[in-house]
C-alpha cells in the first residue's frame, strides 16, 4: 500500500468508523468499507477515494462537484460510484459529510439474498 493510499484510508476511516456497522475489508485489490453487508467506500489503486451512491440523484449531485469522476475498473464504468474530488483530501469535514451520505444509503439498501449452499 502506498503512503497516499494509507493517508486516504485514514481520512475515510476517521469519517466512517464512528458510524454504525462499519467494517473494513480488502476487495478489488484495494481497501473497502462496508456498512453491515453493503460496500460504500473504497480507496482505488490510483490514489482516489470512491464512494457509492445508489440513489441516482445523489450520485448526480456528487458527480457535479468539480474534480469528481466516475469509477472505472479498466474500461468499465461502475454504476453509482463516484471518485470524489481530490480537494476532499484537504477538507475532512466535507469528505465526512459525503461519507455519511454514502453510508446512510448503504444501510438503507435492501438486504442481499443469502446464497444457497451447494449440495454435493
Amino acid at each position: 500500500m502506498s503512503d497516499l493510499d494509507t493517508f486516504l484510508l485514514g481520512l475515510v476511516e476517521d469519517a466512517a468508523m464512528p458510524l454504525p456497522g462499519v467494517r473494513r475489508k480488502r476487495m478489488f485489490g484495494c481497501d473497502t468499507l462496508f456498512a453491515e453487508d453493503t460496500i460504500f467506500a473504497l480507496i482505488w489503486k490510483e490514489g482516489r477515494i470512491g464512494l457509492k451512491f445508489p440513489d441516482p440523484a445523489v450520485a448526480a449531485e456528487a458527480m457535479a462537484l468539480p474534480g469528481s469522476a466516475p469509477w472505472k475498473a479498466g474500461e468499465k464504468v461502475m454504476g453509482g460510484w463516484v471518485m470524489v474530488p481530490e480537494s476532499f483530501h484537504d477538507d475532512p469535514e466535507t469528505l465526512a459529510r459525503w461519507v455519511q451520505r454514502s453510508h446512510a444509503l448503504a444501510l438503507a439498501a435492501p438486504p442481499k439474498p443469502k446464497k444457497k449452499a451447494h449440495k454435493k
